[in-house]
């Protein structure tokens, strides 16, 4: 789990690993993460999964993707998504960020190569399995990726590596081009996540949330329980939680403090919702998280 912050336009802002390569890489566990579930987020980076062991769900635009040992899958950008396991099963994935910036120096290629992607809507994402040649390519070279990530070179590597990534999806989704429009329903969505992203720290009302997408309460909540299964206060408590939780493990503020600065009205309330969130309480997070950083540095 990570820290980001938000842009201007309520997308989720990576806070990249390398200063100035915008590719973010980690390889982990998902029953590591607070009921075994990533946070519901978007952002402008496309995303690879790969399943190493074990199998996980991924809610893409509102439609749950499986993927099992040795599968991926490619979410394409601005597309809200959570990844999750059920029954807090073990589920080992690599996961890749990457915003395709260092090709805006080239509009041609930008235009016909990268937009022809980004840009269709018609291409949320898509499940890429070992049994089909060109996707088996990908997975490979997602793989290799890990491997270059500490090497003295490794902006050039994964540079060129994401350059063939790219270049087979190119190749081999023109049956997806353009097919559909963007959903109302999506940018409502991304408007409402967003909101609650940039004002969890204060008070915020169902109301609010409906508000900031220009729908009824009610059709608020149907676009959260029917895309992701999360009511918007759920949601809300959910990612109170999540960054508070990022605050104990990098800050040596009390969790008094913490619950009070993340939109909680008192420390006790926040440390029961915090239990049960985590299955942990804040004190007994912050030293265990404490004591697994220091076994791995």
């Amino acid at each position: 789990m990570r820290k980001e912050t938000l842009t201007q336009d309520y997308s989720t802002d990576t806070v990249y690993d390398i200063e100035g390569f915008p590719v973010y890489i980690r390889c982990t566990d998902l029953c590591s993460y607070p009921q075994g579930r990533t946070t519901l987020h978007w952002h402008k980076d496309v995303e690879f999964l790969v399943a190493l062991n074990g199998s996980m769900q991924c809610s893409v635009d509102g439609k749950v993707q499986e993927i099992h040992t040795g599968e991926g899958l490619f979410i394409n950008a601005r597309q809200p998504h959570i990844s999750c396991v059920e029954n807090k099963r073990q589920c080992r994935f690599l996961l890749i960020q990457i915003q395709p910036v260092y090709f805006e120096s080239l509009p041609a290629i930008k235009e016909k190569y990268i937009n022809q992607i980004v840009e269709n809507a018609a291409l949320p994402c898509l499940i890429l399995k070992p049994q089909v040649l060109w996707q088996k390519e990908i997975l490979i070279k997602l793989e290799s990726v890990l491997a270059w990530y500490d090497s003295p070179a490794a902006p050039l590597r994964i540079m060129s590596a994401f350059s063939e990534v790219w270049a087979l999806l190119y190749e081999n989704t023109g049956s997806y081009s353009w097919e559909r429009e963007v959903e109302p329903g999506l940018v409502i969505m991304q408007n409402m996540i967003g909101y609650i992203q940039h004002n969890y720290r204060k008070k915020i009302s169902l109301q609010d949330i409906a508000d900031a997408g220009g729908v009824s309460i009610s059709k608020c909540c149907s676009l959260f329980a029917s895309s992701y299964g999360l009511s918007p206060i759920n949601y809300l408590l959910e990612y109170r939680l999540s960054e508070s939780a990022y605050q104990l493990r990098n800050s040596t503020e009390t969790v008094t403090e913490i619950a009070l600065t993340h939109g909680f009205s008192d420390s006790n309330y926040f440390a029961r919702c915090f239990r049960k969130w985590s299955g942990k309480t804040p004190t007994v997070y912050r030293r265990e998280e404490t004591e697994q950083r220091l076994l791995h540095t």
